[in-house]
């Protein structure tokens, strides 16, 4: 027979095991990683919020540009130079919402519909249609000058989202059933330092001025392929195009030629004569594009991470406002003291090359303004992005 105390202790035993499943299991940082990676569904989709942000800053700075009765140095270049940091802005957008892949697919339509912008303005022009009825050499020239444009911008738009990619994106860790904290942790991206976002801002930063070089010999090639005289200005020309503030050199367009001088802008890159203002607001675009991807994959990057440490979800603002300032410097800095000695250039033609004379199109005032004014773009960029998701997420 069962005692007073056995039968006390059999119904501990039962309560025990009753309230066991009530109990709160333990937590660490390591399991909440994977319970938050493990609640976001990857969104495979297309990615039209990417599409439609792209659309409406390159539809922006083209009627702006479109402004001016003279075609800015800028007009024709800007997509090719805006097209590492559109595809960067691509790959910034889809981190705000989980997905898979680096969007390659709507950095390719972003790039194809930045050039067309800038092709439609281009045609609206007075005296366009009139002198592509002059000569088919001209109108194949042109054509041929804006496909390139287009293919450039999709390469490289593509290769800016495939490089924001590789930088920023975060790995997340996939739980199993048998996995271990162990494990998770070392699926885990390792802590980044301020000389491995540097690096990263250096070589995001430098994208521009290399596709410079690549594009001007691309364009070169194609002149010569097509029998019409170099240009008198080689790569300097286009890394003139990301430089806002320049000394103005206005052309008389009351003349006969005003036609041929404007078509003349529209087309054939090398041939300088000249910004209409002393600041050029469509070379503000690649900053635009790269600050604001910048500043979206730096929010987004430390959220991610702050969430298994419970820390703060922004960053501090001296960091990160140190970094939009960094990249805005290395974008600008290149072209800035390459320009400051002027253009140089050659007129060859078959045995015959003629010296052109330097035209210097920077002074002491317009170099420092540029230097002030790439990283401004850039911090202003990162302060409205900053304020509109914690406003957001308030």
């Amino acid at each position: 027979m069962n005692g007073p105390d056995q039968s006390d202790s059999t119904k501990e035993s039962i309560e025990k095991v009753n309230e066991a499943p009530l109990a709160k299991p333990h937590t660490d940082s390591t399991t909440t990683a994977v319970t938050f990676s493990a609640s976001q569904s990857h969104v495979s989709g297309f990615d039209w919020t990417a599409l439609g942000v792209v659309i409406l800053i390159a539809a922006f700075f083209a009627l702006t540009a479109r402004l001016n009765a003279q075609p800015a140095t800028s007009f024709v270049p800007a997509a090719v130079l805006s097209a590492t940091g559109c595809g960067l802005l691509v790959t910034a957008i889809r981190t705000l919402h989980p997905s898979k892949g680096a969007g390659l697919l709507e950095a390719a339509l972003c790039g194809f519909f930045m050039a067309l912008f800038q092709f439609i303005v281009a045609i609206t022009y007075p005296g366009v249609f009139d002198s592509l009825s002059l000569g088919q050499i001209l109108r194949a020239d042109f054509l041929i000058t804006w496909a390139l444009i287009a293919g450039f911008s999709i390469v490289f738009s593509v290769a800016g989202a495939a490089l924001g990619h590789l930088a920023f994106t975060p790995l997340r860790p996939l739980p199993t059933g048998s996995s271990t904290a162990s494990e998770t942790s070392s699926l885990q991206q390792p802590p980044r330092s301020i000389v491995s976002y540097l690096l990263t801002i250096l070589l995001l930063g430098l994208a521009p001025t290399v596709v410079a070089y690549v594009f001007s010999a691309a364009y070169d090639f194609t002149l010569s392929f097509n029998q019409f005289i170099p240009g008198p200005y080689p790569t300097l020309r286009m890394l003139s195009a990301l430089l806002p503030w320049q000394i103005p050199l206005t052309i008389d367009l009351s003349s006969n030629i005003r036609s041929i001088i404007i078509f003349s802008l529209l087309w054939r890159i090398p041939l300088f004569l000249g910004n209409p203002a002393l600041f050029d607001l469509q070379a503000l675009e690649p900053y635009v594009y790269n600050g604001a991807a910048l500043g979206l994959l730096l929010l987004t990057l430390y959220r991610q991470k702050s969430i298994t440490a419970n820390q703060s979800s922004l960053p501090g603002w001296t960091a990160y406002l140190s970094l939009e300032a960094a990249l805005g410097l290395v974008l600008i800095l290149p072209a800035n003291l390459w320009v400051l000695r002027g253009l140089e250039g050659l007129l060859q033609f078959q045995d015959i090359v003629i010296p052109i004379r330097t035209i210097s199109i920077l002074n002491p005032l317009t170099f420092s303004l540029n230097l002030i004014t790439g990283p401004l773009v850039c911090i202003g960029i990162g302060i409205v992005l900053r304020t509109f998701l914690s406003r957001r997420k308030a």
